[in-house]
């Protein structure tokens, strides 16, 4: 376990790295806004875009960013970001005003006990947040990354649960249910994230699991009672079990941050910086990968046997392939 103090030392070395700018995709609640709240309150002179489906209601939290850090420039768009065509236009406002992007991070998605809702453009809904739309911005935002130092990418869902999925059906169109989506939303995220470590070797990817964080996600996805349920008579039951949502900011911004998560192409540039024997080990085993699992403590998760598996059988790169293939055909519908 990385220790608390040793990550809110490393958070404070930040001012140290000038220049930055950030991506937040799902900025507006939960773990995307407590992480941001961390970077306003620990760097120099930030700019930072926040991507969220609802301007106005918006409009508080950005006046609270820009009281912590007045330097900072703190843009949000406006997007709902099931859509891949939204997601283009957000990242073509991006694209068109800055050259490098440090840190993008991702926590867009939600709860469901019903079936496959398809969006216009053929996706199921929580599939798109969950993986395509997030593997979206990522594609149209690697220019900007690749001419960062540091340069990350972090993706918050379920890092180290990978299980075996249908590679004959990625998308789910013919084997679709809940269980399905979760497992292909985390395996498919992490292979592709390995992929493109390798392809793109002066960018980081992380893929985390953020652990048990009280956040509103029943709210947002469950009318009452089925939220009443669970925000009074199941979370007081998990509570004792979770991680405070500012401590989740705090290392969600180390996990963004630190060096010790570096690029596979990795120099003295890689984030705030740490003595080399702490570099993690990646998806592969190797240390300093470029593609990292790791738990809500930022300790590396235990790559399971099916990655090994699916990396011999060349698995990573049809994933990207079909990712690839299939948001193209989203916008063209």
């Amino acid at each position: 376990m990385v220790s608390l103090k040793t990550v809110q030392a490393s958070n404070a070395s930040l001012r140290s790295i000038p220049n930055l700018t950030a991506l937040f995709v799902g900025g507006t609640s939960g773990m995307g806004q407590s992480t941001l709240r961390q970077l306003a309150k620990h760097t120099e002179s930030p700019t930072a875009y926040i991507v969220g489906r609802n301007q106005s209601r918006a409009k508080p939290f950005l006046t609270e960013l820009q009281q912590i850090n007045p330097k900072g420039r703190f843009n949000f768009i406006e997007a709902d970001v099931s859509l891949v065509r939204n997601v283009d236009k957000a990242c073509q406002q991006i694209l068109q005003q800055e050259t490098h992007l440090n840190f993008l991070f991702m926590t867009p998605g939600g709860i469901s006990l019903g079936g496959r809702n398809e969006t216009p453009e053929g996706i199921d809904y929580l599939f798109a947040l969950r993986y395509y739309a997030r593997m979206r911005f990522v594609q149209n935002l690697l220019p900007l990354l690749a001419s960062a130092r540091p340069s990350r990418v972090v993706s918050v869902y379920g890092g180290g649960f990978e299980f075996g999925i249908n590679t004959d059906d990625l998308d789910l169109k013919h084997n679709f249910s809940l269980l399905n989506a979760y497992k292909h939303s985390i395996t498919m995220t992490s292979l592709s994230m390995e992929y493109l470590a390798t392809s793109h070797p002066a960018v980081s990817f992380v893929h985390v699991y953020p652990g048990l964080v009280g956040t509103n996600i029943y709210t947002n996805s469950f009318p009452p009672p089925i939220s009443t349920l669970y925000n009074y008579g199941m979370w007081p039951l998990m509570w004792p079990f979770s991680v405070n949502l500012q401590e989740s900011g705090e290392r969600h911004l180390f996990h963004l941050s630190s060096a010790r998560y570096p690029a596979k192409k990795g120099d003295m540039a890689q984030g705030v910086a740490i003595e080399s024997r702490d570099v993690a080990k990646g998806t592969t085993g190797e240390t300093g990968s470029g593609a990292y699992l790791l738990n809500w403590n930022g300790e590396v998760q235990p790559s399971r046997t099916i990655l090994k598996d699916y990396r011999e059988q060349k698995v990573p790169e049809l994933v990207w392939r079909h990712t690839e293939d299939l948001l193209d055909r989203a916008v063209s519908r």
